[in-house]
C-alpha cells in the first residue's frame, strides 16, 4: 500500500503539473485544492525539491513548480523517490533489494517468485504513465453491489 506521505506527495505533483508553465503555484493553493496539511505538504516539497522535481522561491509572489517537464515524470519515477521501491517485499526489489531475515533461501522461494512478477507488471504500468497523462476519473462505488467481485479461489475439492 502506498503511504499517505506518498500519496500525497502524486497528488502536489499532480497539481503542479496541471499549472505547469504558469509561474509559481502557492503553497496554500496546494494545500486547500489537495486537502493537504499545510505543515506535511512543506516537508515533502522540500524533499521533492532536494531530488531535483520542484523549484522553489520565497517571498510574496513566491511558491512551487515543477523543475522537469511533467511528461519527462512518471509515476513510477515519483513512487520510487517516495516509498524506495515499487516492490511489494524487500527481496523482490530491484533497486533497493534486501535479502529477508526469516525466509527460504531466494532461489527456493515461490513468494518472492511471485512478488518479482508482480513488481516488474508493476513498473511497467508505473514507468508508462507520466504525469503529463490525462488520467480518467471512476465514479466512487454506491454501494457493494457495484465493487467488482473477489476472485474464487478454487481450493482442493470444492
Amino acid at each position: 500500500m502506498l503511504s499517505q506521505k506518498t500519496r500525497y506527495a502524486i497528488r502536489a505533483m499532480q497539481h503542479l503539473a496541471d499549472r505547469h508553465g504558469q509561474g509559481p503555484v502557492q503553497l496554500a493553493e496546494i494545500a486547500a485544492a489537495q486537502n493537504i496539511p499545510v505543515k506535511f505538504l512543506t516537508t515533502i516539497l522540500s524533499e521533492l525539491a532536494r531530488y531535483g522535481m520542484v523549484g522553489s522561491k520565497r517571498g510574496k509572489v513566491g511558491g512551487y513548480w515543477l523543475a522537469i517537464p511533467p511528461v519527462d515524470i512518471t509515476y513510477g519515477d515519483l513512487i520510487r523517490l517516495m516509498r524506495g521501491s515499487l516492490a511489494l517485499v524487500p527481496c523482490a526489489s530491484r533497486f533497493a533489494h534486501e535479502k529477508c531475515s526469516h525466509c527460504l533461501a531466494e532461489g527456493d522461494c515461490r513468494t518472492r517468485a511471485l512478488m518479482l512478477q508482480v513488481r516488474d507488471q508493476t513498473a511497467a504500468i508505473l514507468d508508462g504513465i507520466r504525469l503529463s497523462d490525462p488520467i480518467e476519473l471512476i465514479p466512487p462505488f454506491a454501494n457493494d453491489d457495484d465493487r467488482p467481485a473477489a476472485p474464487k479461489l478454487h481450493l482442493g475439492d470444492e
